[in-house]
């Protein structure tokens, strides 16, 4: 798996939870709709919305295809990202869709964000919706998953006798699939990446079988889910032609999904060995990976056996490649220099790891602590499913504040507890995190430096080895300051429990009047009590957001570190590759290869610049400039002007991927099941 996928791999709950029951008897149009609007107002009390203008409107963009070629254009269609750190996606029909940020962590694609949502879209085409009377099992769906962390809320709505989360039907998920792959399909996108995405799940849950018993209990396998999906005419081997799987392939090429297109190719190249069209795409595809022998051959080979319009861009294609290396002029460097900065880096790196392993352990002591609290907290908690809560009533009032307080408790435990968890460790046999990810990538950058000679390529990317030790030498540095402000977060988390015990005990004694609600002297007794914990646990929970950041910029370092290490420097037709893949994420090519060189820019700081002037509306060189007057790096302008590090982090990491996803290799390597593929 990818580094930025290896380290959500952890927080795998229940995948494309469309946990609906099927409907008792159908509802109108309206209705149904009414009916997800109210349910949305519980879904909000419970979630934050993840607001940041990137995400939303990468989201937006897919979703809209999709929804382009729905049957029942009189739903009001929407879609929302919450702040969850889950693996989650999950419908409430009447076109409402909901997306944790934890699912956009771990898709590795467009194509593979529009299968989540083609799939959800299909329970909502097909109206596998709430009905009034499964009321109480919708109120289960909501509050159940938003009280993971929580479970005095869970308490709190006196749900647990109904179950946790209601199943859905095999036969409804299925027909969830089938459809949602005729969507994205009618949309332009690749269908194999709805396989390719249950690959990438099937390969996360191989590692970690017991995180992902919650969602093989309500849902059908994968590898069942695979076999239906590969039954279908837009996946089916033996019913796609080698030109439909050409177009496919093409798609993939012009989306910038560089090794997913070479793939496709070599596919079509192998049923056809002659394609001129795929032998010319593929030798293209080859430049972009850094295969410029492989792609000298290709393009040979398709100007030789092509049309004329095919021998003059295979040619102009060569040419262009034999120009862009002749003008990289490299020098054999002195390499003992960057031998001994390198050791130096691993000596520091491995004195880093003892001061982050004391804090890690620290923190899952004070964890596993506070996770205990909130079990104790939770039981006190009293019943209130049988009062009829009158509307802005004082009772009204202060169940408000307790789902606010939840909010926070969940926010603070879920941040934190991650954030820990997600440094990992170096212990023996254990390794795993960004710990982990830091060594394997100083390994990485040691072997080009041990050959004799080095290859043009590691030749290129030499130069920037000064900047890259600096990056992984700053990520130590922002996993030192996580795991404090993580630990500070819990502290704080812990003190607060105390005060929300003490409104809880004192809520359990407050006595209802004739009208249902709380006697005027039992709630101005409790509103001291209740703004005392909502304050100590809203600083809780922003503590641990920001713990939640700084991780996300040490991620983003080594992400941008990835990229560099691609080699995608080198030559410059190759850096063009780098360039399309910014324009086709976020609109914009970030800078030209002279500006590159100039500034003395790795090309993952010129993708992170691109990225992080999408997001907050400006342009990479204002963003290069700003990090140079600021004496900042990249990552840092990011943090500075505001910018959600988690999203700067997912779309490093969808560049990244460009250039090396291969879900067969990653279900080979990670024991994960491998399903039929085309590719």
């Amino acid at each position: 798996m990818s580094i930025r996928r290896i380290a959500n791999a952890a927080l795998i709950l229940p995948l494309l939870l469309s946990a609906i029951p099927a409907p008792a008897f159908a509802l109108s149009t309206a209705a149904e709709v009414q009916q997800a609007k109210e349910q949305e107002k519980q879904i909000l009390n419970q979630y934050n919305v993840v607001s940041d203008p990137l995400l939303n409107a990468w989201v937006n963009d897919v979703s809209n295809r999709v929804w382009g070629q729905v049957a029942r254009r009189d739903l009001p269609y929407n879609v929302k990202i919450l702040d969850a750190p889950d693996v989650n996606a999950f419908t409430i029909g009447g076109g409402y869709v909901y997306l944790n940020e934890g699912l956009l962590d771990f898709v590795q694609s467009d194509d593979e964000l529009a299968g989540v949502v083609g799939h959800e879209t299909g329970h909502n085409e097909r109206r596998h919706t709430v009905t009034l009377p499964a009321k109480a099992q919708a109120l289960n769906l909501i509050l159940g998953i938003a009280s993971i962390f929580s479970p005095f809320i869970y308490r709190f709505g006196q749900i647990a006798q109904a179950g946790l989360i209601a199943k859905q039907s095999r036969a409804d998920e299925l027909q969830a699939d089938q459809y949602g792959l005729l969507l994205m399909t009618r949309a332009g996108y690749d269908p194999d990446s709805m396989v390719s995405f249950m690959k990438h799940l099937g390969a996360a849950g191989a590692a970690h079988d017991s995180l992902v018993d919650k969602y093989l209990a309500g849902h059908p396998g994968f590898p069942d889910r695979v076999a239906h999906l590969v039954g279908y005419d837009q996946l089916d081997p033996k019913k796609r032609t080698n030109d439909q799987n050409l177009v496919q392939a093409l798609h993939d090429q012009e989306s910038a999904r560089f090794n997913i297109a070479a793939l496709k190719f070599g596919t079509v190249l192998r049923a056809e060995p002659g394609n001129t069209d795929a032998l010319l795409h593929l030798g293209q595809t080859q430049i972009a990976l850094g295969q410029t022998e492989k792609s000298q051959q290709t393009l040979a080979e398709a100007a030789e056996k092509g049309t004329p319009a095919t021998r003059t861009l295979a040619l102009s294609n060569m040419r262009a490649l034999k120009e862009s290396q002749a003008r990289f002029t490299m020098t054999r460097p002195n390499l003992a220099p960057l031998r001994q900065e390198l050791a130096d880096v691993q000596a520091r790196d491995l004195a880093a790891n003892s001061a982050l392993a004391s804090r890690r352990d620290a923190g899952r002591d004070q964890a596993k602590a506070v996770n205990a609290r909130v079990q104790n907290v939770s039981y006190g908690v009293p019943d209130f499913s049988r009062v009829n809560i009158r509307p802005g009533g004082r009772l009204d009032a202060v169940l408000k504040n307790f789902n606010a307080m939840g909010r926070s408790v969940e926010a603070a435990y879920g941040k934190s507890s991650s954030t820990i968890a997600q440094v990992g460790t170096m212990e023996k046999n254990k390794e795993s995190g960004l710990v982990k990810e830091n060594s394997d990538i100083l390994k990485e950058l040691a072997a080009p430096l041990q050959l004799d000679p080095v290859p043009a390529q590691s030749l290129a990317m030499l130069p920037s080895y000064p900047r890259m030790f600096d990056d992984i030498s700053r990520t130590n540095g922002d996993m030192v300051r996580a795991l404090d402000a993580a630990r500070a977060s819990l502290a704080l988390l812990d003190v607060s429990l105390g005060d929300l015990n003490d409104f809880v005990q004192r809520l359990s004694r407050s006595q209802l009047d004739f009208a249902g609600d709380i006697s005027l002297s039992d709630y101005n007794t409790l509103v001291p009590l209740m703004t005392k914990a909502s304050d100590g646990l809203n600083k809780a929970a922003v503590g641990a957001s920001q713990a939640e950041q700084i991780l996300n910029l040490a991620r983003s370092r080594q992400l941008q570190t990835r990229i560099t290490m691609t080699g995608v420097g080198y030559p410059e037709d190759r850096y063009g590759t780098l360039q399309t893949a910014l324009q086709a994420r976020v609109k914009n090519n970030g800078l030209d290869f002279q500006t590159m060189l100039h500034d003395d820019l790795t090309p993952g700081e010129v993708a992170a610049a691109a990225i992080v002037a999408a997001d907050t509306n400006t342009t990479p060189q204002a963003i290069v400039q700003e990090a140079v007057a600021s004496h900042r790096r990249i990552v840092d302008v990011a943090n500075a002007r505001g910018m959600r590090a988690q999203a700067l982090e997912i779309f490093l990491g969808l560049i990244y991927l460009d250039y090396t996803d291969d879900p067969v290799k990653e279900a080979r390597t990670t024991g994960g099941a491998a399903a039929p593929t085309t590719l």
